[in-house]
This record gives C-alpha cells, sequence and structure tokens, in this order.
C-alpha cells in the first residue's frame, strides 16, 4: 500500500504512535507487523509511543516534504526531556531518532535509571475526547496526558482517567487507536486538598509548555546557575553559593506535601544523595523534567527566564507591512505596534497589527515566508483612512461591484460600513435598528453563523470530498467565509493527503521578464473591444493576463514587472481624464457637437468631481472648439 496517501496528518499535540495507530486502522492491515513494514520497510521495528526512532526512514517512504524536525518537536515527547538535557546529549537523543539507534534513546536521557517512572497505560480527558468527537469525528493520544505527574487536563482542569492500555505491552508491535469506548478510570485524588490540586494543574501546564515550546540549555550548567542566582535572591543560599539545605527543604516541604511528593515520586530526605541536594550541584548527570519543573514552581520561575535564548519573533523584526489598500503606505513598512497573542486553540501565536492609518488586523502565525506578510486573518478595524476612501467612492459615483474592488472588500463589508456612515448609495442597504444613537448591522452576524453551519453542514454531506470539491458545491459559502474568517475556514476544512510533487525551483527573474511583456502587451491594446474603459490597476490587469493572484502574492518577486505596473496605473482622477479623452476621440469621429454638459453625462461622470477634472474638461472642451475655428 502507498502510505503517502493513507498516513494521516497529525492533530495538535498528537502522538506519532496515535496517527501511527489511525494509519493501521485506515489501512485495513490485518496485522501490526504489516504497518510497521508499510511505515519502516521491516517489520522488527517497535511501536514506541514516547521517543520513537527511525524517522528518516519513515519520511523517505511517504516522499513526504515534512520536516523531520518538526515532527520530532510537535509529535514525540522530545521537547519535554531536550529542556533539561545538556546541548550535546540533547543532539545525540535528537539523531538516534532521526536514525535507527533507538535502543539508545531512554537510557541516553536518563529515564531508565531514574526513580521517577513512566506511566504504565495511556491517559485520556473525557472533554478532550467529547470536543476530538465533535470537531473530527474522531479522538487521539495526546502527549500532554502522558507525561509523568501529569493527572489533569491542562485545558479543562478536570481529572484524567487512566486507560487499560498497557505502554509496556508483550507484544511491542501493537498500534492501538484512541476511541470514546476504551475501557477507563477516572483516577483518584480524593486524598489531596484544593491547594495540592492546583499544584498539580500547575503541573500539567507547565509541562504542556514544555511539550508546545523547545528550550535548550545553552551549555551543561545553565539551569543551575539560574538557580543558584534565585536561590540567592531568595535567600536560601549565600553570596559564595553555599545552599542553605536545612532552610530550603524546610521551606520545599511547607510549599509540597508529602502526600503530593509520593504522588510525584519525588520525595526528599536531607541526605547528601538526595535529588533535592544534586539538582543545585553542577549537573553531572541527567534530572527528570518533573523535579525541574517542581524546583521551576518552588521557585516562581519559567523556563523561558531560566534558559537564556534569542527573542522569539514569529513575524519577524519590525516594522511589518500595512496591509490597508485605501492607505498611501500600502504595502510599507511602517507598522511598529504589534500584539501578540497565544490562539487558545492551536496554541500558535496571533500577531494584531495596528498601524497609524487606524487599520487594524490579525493573523495566525508563524510567519514562514515572505508570502505571509501579505496575507490577513482578520481585520479587526477598517480605520478613518479606508472609511474615507470608502466614502470618496461612493461620491464618486463608482457601483458597488467597482467599490468592492478597489477596496478588495466583500460587497457586504461596503453595505455595511456605508450604512454606519449613512453614506446616500443606489443599492439596497441590509436592515439596521438603533441602538443608543449606534446602528448595528442585524445581518452581519446572522450571516456568519448561517454560513459556519452550512459549511460544517456540507462536511458531513460529504465526508469523503476534499476542501476544493466542497467549494465547487457552495462556492457563496466558501467565498464568504474565505474574506471573512478566513483562520477558521483553515481550522475548519477537511485535510486530504495527497501525493506531492517534486518541488522545482522557480527562476523568478525569468518570470518577472515574462510577465513585464505579457503586461506591455495588454497595456498596448488596453480597451480595445471593450464596451466601456476599464481603469488600469493591479487588480485589472491581473484579471485580463490571468496572473492577478501571481502579483498579489508574489510582487516582491517581480520587481520590473510591478515598476512598470505602478508607472502606467491610474488613480481615479487619471481614469476619469482619459474616460474623457476616449469619448471625445469617438465624438470627432461621428461628428457629433462636443458640449461640455454632454461630456459628464455620456462619460458618466458627476458634477462633484474633482475641480482638476472639472478644469481638464473645461480646457479640453475650449481647446476643441478653438481650433474648429
Amino acid at each position: 500500500m502507498d502510505i503517502r496517501h493513507w498516513f494521516p496528518t497529525p492533530y495538535p499535540d498528537e502522538l506519532l504512535y496515535s496517527a501511527f495507530a489511525r494509519y493501521h486502522v485506515r489501512s485495513g492491515n490485518t496485522s501490526p507487523k504489516i504497518t510497521t513494514e508499510e511505515l519502516f520497510g521491516k517489520r522488527t521495528i517497535r511501536s514506541v509511543w514516547d521517543l520513537p526512532a527511525n524517522l528518516d526512514t519513515l519520511l523517505e517512504r511517504m516522499d513526504s516534504n515534512w520536516d523531520v524536525d518538526k515532527l520530532i518537536l510537535n509529535h514525540t515527547m522530545y521537547s519535554y526531556y531536550a529542556a533539561f538535557l545538556q546541548p550535546n546529549q540533547a543532539e545525540k537523543v535528537k539523531q538516534s531518532m532521526k536514525g535507527g539507534k533507538g535502543g539508545t534513546i531512554h537510557t541516553r536521557i536518563g529515564v531508565s535509571a531514574s526513580n521517577v517512572k513512566i506511566k504504565t497505560k495511556l491517559w485520556m480527558c473525557s472533554t478532550c475526547i467529547k470536543e476530538d468527537v465533535d470537531t473530527y469525528g474522531e479522538t487521539y493520544w495526546r502527549r500532554v496526558h502522558q507525561a509523568p505527574g501529569v493527572y489533569l487536563c491542562p485545558k479543562h482542569e478536570t481529572v484524567l482517567e487512566e486507560t487499560t492500555i498497557s505502554v509496556k505491552s508483550k507484544n511491542q508491535h501493537e498500534y492501538i487507536i484512541a476511541t470514546p469506548y476504551i475501557e477507563r478510570s477516572v483516577y483518584n485524588l480524593n486524598g489531596l486538598g484544593s491547594e495540592e490540586k492546583q499544584q498539580l494543574l500547575r503541573i500539567a501546564q507547565v509541562t504542556e509548555s514544555l511539550l508546545l515550546n523547545t528550550h535548550l540549555q545553552t551549555n551543561a550548567n545553565t539551569l543551575r546557575n539560574k538557580y543558584l542566582v534565585l536561590l540567592k535572591q531568595k535567600e536560601y543560599a549565600s553570596l559564595n553559593g553555599f545552599v542553605k539545605r536545612d532552610k530550603l527543604f524546610q521551606s520545599f516541604r511547607t510549599k509540597f506535601s508529602e502526600e503530593c511528593l509520593i504522588l510525584l515520586q519525588s520525595q526528599i530526605t536531607l541526605d547528601e544523595s538526595n535529588w533535592l541536594t544534586m539538582i543545585f550541584r553542577k549537573h553531572r548527570k541527567s534530572f527528570h523534567p518533573l523535579r525541574h519543573i517542581l524546583i521551576m514552581l518552588f521557585l516562581e520561575t519559567e523556563l523561558s527566564h531560566l534558559i537564556k535564548r534569542e527573542q522569539y519573533n514569529p513575524f519577524g523584526q519590525g516594522p511589518w507591512l500595512c496591509l490597508n489598500v485605501a492607505c498611501a503606505h500600502y504595502h510599507k513598512p511602517i507598522i511598529t505596534s504589534l500584539v501578540i497573542t497565544i490562539c487558545y486553540d492551536t496554541k500558535k501565536p496571533v500577531g494584531t497589527f495596528c498601524c497609524n492609518c487606524g487599520f487594524i488586523f490579525s493573523r495566525r502565525g508563524p510567519d514562514n515566508s515572505k508570502d505571509d506578510w501579505y496575507r490577513i486573518g482578520t481585520i479587526k478595524d477598517y480605520g478613518v483612512i479606508w472609511k474615507e476612501k470608502l466614502s470618496h467612492l461612493v461620491t464618486e459615483g463608482n457601483s458597488l461591484k467597482e467599490i468592492a474592488m478597489e477596496l478588495q472588500a466583500d460587497r457586504a463589508t461596503v453595505k455595511k460600513y456605508a450604512t454606519e456612515l449613512n453614506l446616500k448609495v443606489p443599492w439596497k442597504l441590509p436592515k439596521v435598528k438603533q441602538n443608543r444613537s449606534e446602528v448595528i448591522v442585524e445581518d452581519y452576524e446572522t450571516q456568519l453563523k448561517d454560513r459556519k453551519n452550512r459549511w460544517m453542514e456540507l462536511q458531513e454531506l460529504y465526508p469523503e470530498k476534499s476542501k476544493t470539491e466542497l467549494r465547487k458545491i457552495a462556492p457563496d459559502v466558501y467565498t464568504y467565509l474565505y474574506r471573512n474568517e478566513r483562520d477558521w475556514l483553515n481550522d475548519f476544512s477537511p485535510v486530504k493527503t495527497r501525493m506531492q510533487t517534486p518541488n522545482q525551483r522557480v527562476d523568478w527573474e525569468e518570470r518577472d521578464t515574462e510577465l513585464l511583456e505579457q503586461v506591455k502587451e495588454v497595456i498596448q491594446t488596453w480597451d480595445k473591444g471593450s464596451e466601456k474603459p476599464t481603469k488600469i490597476a493591479v487588480t485589472s490587469i491581473g484579471k485580463k493576463i490571468n496572473k492577478l493572484s501571481l502579483l498579489q502574492k508574489y510582487a516582491d518577486k517581480l520587481p520590473k514587472t510591478m515598476n512598470f505596473i505602478s508607472k502606467v496605473s491610474e488613480d481615479v482622477a487619471t481614469f476619469q481624464k482619459r474616460r474623457v479623452m476616449l469619448l471625445i476621440e469617438e465624438l470627432k469621429e461621428q461628428n457629433e457637437p462636443i458640449i461640455e454638459w454632454q461630456i459628464y453625462k455620456l462619460a458618466g461622470l458627476r458634477p462633484n468631481i474633482s475641480n482638476d477634472v472639472k478644469r481638464f474638461i473645461s480646457l479640453t472642451v475650449t481647446e476643441y472648439e478653438s481650433t474648429k475655428k
């Protein structure tokens, strides 16, 4: 079987082992050894749930463009352990996971010899299961639920359930899929008080953070040195670095109860070899992540503070591009205001960009290429400049279609803001009601909700169809969601794996030259054969040569083409003047009289056009009259 077509895309925080199990079910294989052979090319590979190996082989057989490093960081327990390993250890573990030396991994990270033992069964959260089934139609094994010391779901704050699925099965080639019907029981935490349960919840949250954000030490004693600084600040160590063990142990026992430490397999004693003594000395051996987490909670610090690392900039270094099409600084790097938050569902960074023109938009990161710089996820506020442009276009008498194209917005949005601005327009406006002197557009949110529901219903009716196929069935639903809730549409659309074609490098210089010739050719014949003139702009040029998407997404890679377009593009006044000249030439050919008031009517211009265009019309008509005399 060709695994490229059947291997599932892993869900957020899904164990790679869980994805293997889902593939095993999808493939219809009767034996897990057949599945192992299809995945790795031989049947002797063990089904390791936490730190699997042979991943380079897996991706080669999948012929996939997946990044093996991202697969390790996002779908194995590597990030959980690597944060507390010495740099050379962490790298060797990763190389072992890529290669075929999986037998050395657990020994190398110290898990085999640690007093903190891994969970013997796989664990689940009932609330997560329900949400998974509602969202994906199935559930899966999450990494965070399997980590030692995690007894509460960090998302729902509910007690986890231990299943009957052993991770130390006699048959180590087995792939067991997670289902809502697996036999399981809620773990008993009745002996712990509310404060202890809050500590367990905090441990679960820190564990989740470790898995989602990869932290690596810069040298062998990065953590230990930072620990000593904090101990000195809290007077648990002298200025010379000698740890005051009695005071430290007493405070630690006050912080964590004996019952809690027993549950976390981290009891303490005053002897020299106890882990609480050794963890503050030079790190010649590995300490379990759970014990580092206890130290972080005790010292009231976080790993990002303990490990010196470059600042994470998921959207690159500013300033960032203004994406307000109505702004004079459109596509120029002038935005300096960026607020980064974390998406509650995906845990990915969300950047909210605020330009001085009032345009505020957000997108989910991180930015992986220059193309992402031009991407808008959600528009928070169009701002005063955009609204002024809308008013100006309405005043000029442009049609709803023309205004929507000019402002790169859908018609519903144009109608909404035209209503809010009390603009007099010839088209039908949405129904509104007054609420404390503020105009509220009633149907916008309703339309959005209806289309979301329709999109989800289509997926239930046609579970086998891809996103593109669903788009063809309901193009209006897709277009509305794409323009208004693109992030939601991406998150709640079917994902189908397909055969990957080898990446071919694009010769952008050659493509730029070819496009330039096409643009020059279409400009030379502009408006020939057309019933009425069209404004020369990037959008109209792109549509005429059928390359609009290319011009919008890769403008920075087409300097010659874009420079030429910028020279020939027309603003509103220039386009109106050209319409006047074309009309006059037509009237001349037909020997028709050229009268100023008729120019306005025949060219479709309103009396409130700019003074510049009015002067142009008057001068042109006057010059024509003088030549006749």
